[in-house]
């Protein structure tokens, strides 16, 4: 019987995964239980496994006695002194037994009960700490079954069920029984009933990996994924940069002809995919964040706000279906983009209404601010100014002639009519006037300059 125990051992240990060492504890445990149920204490006994030999025994320390009423911690005189000739009346002593023969029926369900526990119990934090690790990494398992729109998925060949609840689905994604399914292990946690890990094939985190597992020069570092953004089902946008400049970080995620990204898009079943290169200059980043659409023009606010400007058929694709393709961009820059057709940003320009806003937008002090009609200047100067930055006469009075002639579309004679307008609008003396009548009356005398 010990052998054939043994052998049932060994199967446990390489099917189930598990150590020998921990079988050996769950055996010593439901032993201990079963020889508690039967005597009633396990105190002076032991359990010992002789590996060699491929057995197992209980030692216990019983007292010598002439008629035995506690067969757990008493024996016969007759049976001890078969062991030992000189044991006398008192003496303690060690005795083996088998446990499949000391055992009652009942004792013995006890320890099957007990060992069958305790192996689930372990089976189950293998299964834990090994999913545990697996956080975050990608798996193949295949539909068990759909139950109110949650995927039970297969992913330990039949022993192990993981979930995808709807949240964590893509609405273009239909499988059925049977499918192979890749996931992402998301989270992995204990419950009553064995370990919970949840899947996912919605979050950014699962097209990153299949990203990494597409592409090698991600995959070794050469090309870095800088943010992910996405709206499920409908559209991924992936920053990426390239440490090696000789490698072109777009053109290793695409790959010849397509091919790599080809396979991502076909993972996730065909949901756009726009890749986007890195850049440190927002206005640049916009543009390239825009994607498909091609931006005109790119201005940016004094709040780290950009408009981007695109031509009329340009429009609908660069804002997207529902706004979704301008609100990804937004995400993924970490700024707001708002995006105008020419005409429109132009009516915006010229509208009241929108000036107070486009103050509120542009200037740090809202209440400082004056707008740049009041001097009297042409709308195209006008607009070419809010254009280059500037937004106010505050703003203005701080730039050259030079400053100006930097503006896109300014030339020189544009620049020095703008200024001499300033200059015949706004009264610097009365500035300068005013600071030494303070100076006075704080007792101070103007400097020799400010007196010539």
């Amino acid at each position: 019987m010990n052998a054939k125990f043994f052998d049932a051992l060994q199967s446990v240990v390489s099917e189930k995964g598990i150590t020998r060492e921990h079988i050996e504890d769950i055996v010593k445990t439901a032993i201990e239980c079963a020889y508690r149920k039967q005597f009633g204490t396990t105190d002076d006994m032991k359990v010992v496994f002789d590996r060699s030999s491929n057995s197992m025994k209980i030692v216990t320390k019983k007292m010598v006695v002439r008629r035995p009423d506690e067969s757990g911690r008493q024996i016969g005189f007759e049976e001890a002194i078969k062991k030992d000739k000189d044991i006398q009346l008192g003496d303690d002593v060690e005795v083996e037994e088998d446990p499949f023969k000391v055992f009652s029926r009942i004792a013995s369900q006890t320890a099957k009960q007990v060992m069958m526990q305790k192996i689930k119990e372990l089976k189950k934090n293998i299964i834990f700490d090994d999913f545990k690790e697996k956080e975050g990494d990608l798996i193949n398992g295949y539909m068990q079954r759909q139950v109110k729109k949650t995927i039970f998925v297969d992913i330990g060949y039949g022993e192990v069920e993981g979930v995808i609840p709807q949240r964590e689905q893509s609405s273009r994604e239909h499988f059925k029984t049977g499918d192979r399914i890749k996931a992402l292990v998301w989270t992995v946690e204990k419950t009553n009933r064995g370990p919970n890990i949840v899947l996912t094939r919605a979050r950014p985190e699962f097209v990153a990996k299949l990203f990494e597992m597409e592409i090698p020069e991600i995959y070794d570092g050469i090309v870095r994924i800088e943010k992910i953004v996405r709206e499920t089902g409908m559209r991924t946008k992936v920053m990426v940069s390239s440490r090696d400049r000789d490698v072109d970080c777009v053109g290793a995620c695409v790959g010849m002809k397509g091919s790599r990204i080809q396979a991502i898009v076909r993972e996730i079943e065909g949901e756009r995919i726009d890749i986007i290169e890195f850049s440190r200059d927002s206005k640049t980043l916009a543009e390239n964040a825009l994607t498909p659409a091609k931006v005109k023009e790119v201005i940016e606010t004094r709040t780290g706000k950009v408009i981007a400007i695109v031509e009329n058929e340009q429009k609908m694709i660069a804002v997207g279906k529902i706004g979704h393709n301008v609100r990804l961009a937004s995400e993924l820059c970490g700024f707001e983009i708002t995006v105008m057709t020419e005409e429109e940003y132009r009516n915006f320009l010229n509208s009241d209404e929108s000036r107070s806003l486009f103050g509120q937008l542009f200037s740090d002090d809202v209440e400082d601010y004056t707008p740049l009609q009041e001097l009297g200047l042409k709308a195209r100067y006008i607009e070419l100014l809010e254009k280059g930055g500037i937004f106010s006469v505050e703003d203005l009075v701080q730039k050259s002639v030079d400053d100006l002639k930097d503006i896109d579309g300014i030339g020189e004679k544009t620049a020095k009519e703008i200024w001499e307008i300033v200059d015949s609008m706004v009264d610097f003396d009365d500035d300068e006037e005013s600071e030494d009548v303070e100076k006075a009356d704080e007792g101070e005398e103007p400097s020799e300059d400010e007196s010539k």
